[in-house]
């Protein structure tokens, strides 16, 4: 499915290509024209709609320069490479980033990955397949499956 282009430009309704590419880096990282494409896909189809329910939504992280994602120690693999992924946290204070993790876990969104860190934001990825795989990332390091010991799903 072809994701319409903004008149305004902006890949979603809600967020910026500076929000989409920024770092704290002091690299390059301007996204290519397919990772342009996917960042739009990710808003149309997740983050925009998302925003619509939650309020603002600060993007920590979503497209990254191999630089960018070799310097903060990202995956070899990272889908924020490819402008598939964004990390987000809630700016609403009713919304933490656990019940975020749980509305989008809930919904029917095609998300690949949606990852929960207990350090306090939530990583959103797709695919062209998404798999729709939950994880949890402790302080401690590494991956548990599932959202485990957050609230309980919305309904």
């Amino acid at each position: 499915m072809s994701i319409p282009r903004r008149e305004d430009g902006r890949p979603g309704e809600y967020f910026s290509w500076a929000e989409l590419q920024g770092t704290r880096t002091g690299l390059d990282n301007v996204a290519p024209e397919e990772a342009r494409e996917n960042l739009r896909r990710l808003c149309y189809e997740i983050l925009d709609p998302v925003r619509r329910i939650v309020g603002p939504i600060r993007v920590n992280s979503g497209y990254r320069s191999l630089a960018v994602n070799t310097k903060i120690g990202g995956s070899r693999t990272s889908a924020h490479m490819k402008g598939c992924a964004a990390d987000i946290v809630p700016m609403a204070s009713d919304w933490t980033p656990d019940r975020l993790a749980q509305l989008i876990a809930a919904g029917d969104y095609p998300f690949d990955q949606l990852i929960l860190y207990e350090s306090g934001f939530v990583h959103v990825g797709q695919s062209r397949t998404p798999r729709r795989q939950l994880l949890y990332s402790p302080r401690s390091g590494g991956y548990q499956r599932g959202l485990s010991g957050f609230l309980p799903p919305i309904v």
